[in-house]
């Protein structure tokens, strides 16, 4: 059996993105072993597929714990400095993910490019057809644990199906939507008979409850036990359609083109893809405008329509109403 590992240091939606390569390697019989941050390894706590969970630390108990699997190929899905040094001292092969940097940096500062959705799943997964893995449509996957499950359980324990989960944080301000939207958004799904939970702090009320300071592990589990997830472009984003929930991601000042749209079975996104957008790789930097046009133009309407037709698309296709 041929041993791979991978390589995904941070942050949070690109380990989730990573979990593709993770599939694909399994569905051809790899040995997995991956390679994170301690703040991230909750997602792998009870993933069967990988055999070896590896945190991050100093560079020589890194590649020490590297030799120790003795994997016969590195996936490198970082591609920074020092997933570059830690590859180069192992001494073992190779492959890397393609990051488009250039064609990010002309899309961004100067609005030159193909602006059409992509995602990083692809490159990855064309990344590892170089060690023979031919896995071209294979989805993000990741797998709650029961602890996760059992705590989201208690927090849901009185609200009836179905449920909205709602993530208004990002890492960067620029590309929140804002709270106001959300609450807005909120209300919207409350009077049409769906319980809500948005994650963070706010004021709750009969439908609409907030939850905030739960660890990873109760996130994801939270975010398995909804019927809808709306997020920024953000993790919380990628792990509901990792998880296979109708998941709406509202982009701004970033692009689906950048690669980071959603990548799930019922996945999609809204974007005003005005032409100051992508003004921004990640969300880092200020809009140059008095308003975030990107965001205005999307209201809260726009996001209840779509999110409400990716719901009832998702349970025909598995073959019931409610």
């Amino acid at each position: 059996m041929p041993k791979a590992l991978i390589i995904r240091f941070s942050s949070l939606g690109d380990v989730v993105l990573s979990t593709a390569v993770i599939e694909a390697l399994r569905k051809y019989g790899w040995n997995i072993a991956f390679l994170t941050k301690k703040e991230y390894t909750p997602l792998f706590r009870e993933d069967s597929r990988i055999s070896s969970l590896i945190t991050l630390s100093s560079l020589k108990i890194t590649i020490d714990e590297i030799k120790s699997f003795s994997p016969d190929w590195l996936i490198d899905l970082q591609v920074n400095f020092r997933s570059l040094l830690i590859s180069s001292m192992s001494g073992i092969p190779v492959v890397r993910t393609d990051k488009k940097s250039i064609d990010r940096r002309l899309l961004t500062k100067f609005s030159i490019g193909d602006k059409s959705p992509k995602s990083v799943v692809d490159y990855h997964l064309r990344a590892i057809e170089k060690i023979g893995v031919y896995a071209p449509n294979t989805l993000p996957k990741i797998i709650p644990t029961k602890e996760g499950v059992s705590n989201a359980e208690k927090i849901l324990s009185d609200l009836k199906k179905p449920i909205v989960i709602i993530h208004p944080g990002a890492k960067y301000p620029l590309k929140r939507w804002g709270n106001e939207r959300f609450i807005a958004l909120s209300h919207l799904f409350a009077e049409n008979e769906f319980n809500v939970v948005l994650i963070g702090k706010g004021r709750n009320s009969s439908k609409i409850r907030w939850v905030d300071g739960i660890p990873l592990e109760t996130l994801v589990g939270l975010i398995s036990m909804g019927n809808i997830f709306i997020g920024n472009d953000s993790g919380p984003t990628h792990i509901a359609s990792a998880l296979d929930i109708p998941t709406v991601a509202i982009f701004g000042p970033t692009h689906p083109a950048l690669g980071f749209a959603p990548k799930g079975k019922f996945a999609t996104y809204i974007s005003a893809n005005l032409s100051c957008s992508p003004c921004t790789l990640h969300g880092k930097g200020r809009c140059k405008f008095e308003v975030q046009k990107c965001f205005e133009k999307i209201k809260p309407k726009n996001v209840f329509d779509i999110a409400i037709e990716l719901y009832y698309k998702s349970k025909s296709s598995k073959g019931y109403y409610a």
